[in-house]
Parts: structure tokens; sequence; C-alpha cells
């Protein structure tokens, strides 16, 4: 059997020039692939060629990285939602979506649900950042890796963009119903960063609460890259989720 070959497109909105990888599944939902901050699409490549052919899939570049083009609107996921909502329109993407969202990617993939949620039927969120992070971890970070924090700020967006989106999500999140939700978090860490990991194990269980249906896993040979290191763990949460999400839809056109 030929597997369904996942074809490059650029397509241009809100005036800039955005690089995508995409794939037509067999069933109507499509799986977006949303990246943590400052990484192109290539980050999911682990992942991407063995995913069940009944799922389609979207993955792209955000503004200014990999193969995209610079915008010059802020950086922040209120507007990163926008140039995603248009991109999907330009693409021919229709919902329902799954999305699959990586650290700060995850707010992204949390905004968008917020805005958007009869188009969102599933969410697996891999090592996602929290909104409170910057008050609750970064403190009990140790000085070397609160420099570290700071300095990744410089290829995507500033830090203060990233405090922006963090805001912005704090007054727009919705619960989301039954809508099923995987967190997953890396279990690796350094004795250093003890502390700091202990509480943003809390703040990734505090996400539970956002759906009705909702799972913790903790992928202990993982990294803050979980598809890179355990990338089966992950296979398994889209399965996991897109198997909840149908019997969703199955009681949801029973009961209509």
């Amino acid at each position: 059997m030929t597997s369904m070959t996942i074809t490059e497109r650029i397509y241009t909105v809100e005036g800039c020039m955005f690089y995508t990888k995409q794939r037509k599944g067999k069933k109507n939902a499509t799986i977006i692939f949303e990246a943590g901050y400052g990484f192109s699409s290539t980050t999911w490549q682990p992942i991407l060629s063995d995913i069940d052919e009944d799922l389609g899939l979207f993955a792209y570049d955000r503004a200014g990285l990999g193969n995209s083009g610079p915008s010059s609107s802020k950086r922040t996921a209120d507007q990163m939602v926008k140039e995603l909502k248009a991109l999907l329109a330009a693409a021919g993407v229709k919902p329902p979506y799954l999305f699959v969202a990586h650290s700060f990617g995850a707010v992204i993939a949390r905004l968008f649900a917020s805005r958007y949620s009869d188009e969102v039927i599933g969410m697996v969120l891999l090592d996602p950042a929290c909104e409170d992070q910057e008050e609750t971890v970064l403190p009990l970070l140790p000085e070397t890796l609160k420099e570290d924090y700071s300095k990744q700020f410089s290829i995507e967006g500033s830090h203060k963009d990233f405090q922006q989106s963090l805001d912005i999500l704090k007054q727009e999140k919705k619960h989301l119903g039954s809508v099923p939700l995987l967190v997953l978090s890396a279990g690796k860490r350094t004795e250093a960063a003890k502390q700091a990991h202990q509480e943003w194990l809390k703040l990734h269980s505090r996400l539970l609460s956002l759906s009705h249906q909702s799972g913790w896993i903790q992928a202990k040979n993982s990294s803050h890259l979980i598809h890179h290191d355990e990338p089966h763990i992950v296979q398994l949460a889209i399965y996991d989720v897109w198997y909840a999400a149908q019997q969703q839809t199955y009681a949801y056109q029973a009961a209509n």
C-alpha cells in the first residue's frame, strides 16, 4: 500500500508567506501540529510519517521560522491564532481539528480552541507552556537556567510578546467541555531544576480541569522534546484522543 504523500505548499496570508506541509485524510478530521517557541515544522519529522491515514495532517512554519517569511506584525499568540485561522482557510483545510501542540504551541492551540470551540475535537499538549509559569516556575529555576530562559526570546518575538501571549490566554481561556484532552509531561530533569520541575508538573495537573475528558501522561524518559525522545507515546496519545473524539461525535449525532 502506498502511503499518502505529504505535500509542501506556500500561502500568503496576513501579509506574510507561510510554508506548510499537508496531507488529506480518509476521514474528515485533520491534526494541526503547533510547534514550540522558535521551532519550525521540522520538529515533527519523527512522528509525521507514522500517523494513521484516516487523519489529515497540517504542519507549518510560523512567521520568521523555517521556510516561512518574516512578518511585520507583533509575535503574540493573538496574532498567531489569526494567522493560523487565515492559513487553514487559504489551504482549504476545514474543521474538525485535533491539535498536537508542544510547549509554547499549547498557548496558541488553547487560544484557538477558546475562540473556535466548535472547530476543535481533541487536544494533545506536549510539555505545555502554561499561563502562570512566570510567577510559579521561573523564580525556582537556578540562575543559569533563568538566563537561558530569558536569552531564548530573540528567535520569535520578544519576552514581552511572550508575556502578552500568556496574558491573552488568561483572559480568554474557556472550559473545553467534553473535548478530549491529554497532557504529556517530560519526566527527565536535572537535580538543580527539581523544585521548578515540581511546580511545572503542578501547572500541568491544573490543565486537566479544562475538560471533562482529560488525562495526564508522564513521559519518564523524555526531556522537553517528548516527540523526539518518546515518539511512540505521542502516537498513542493522538490515537487515544482521536478515538475519544469519535465517541463524542457519535454521542452528539445521536443526541441531535
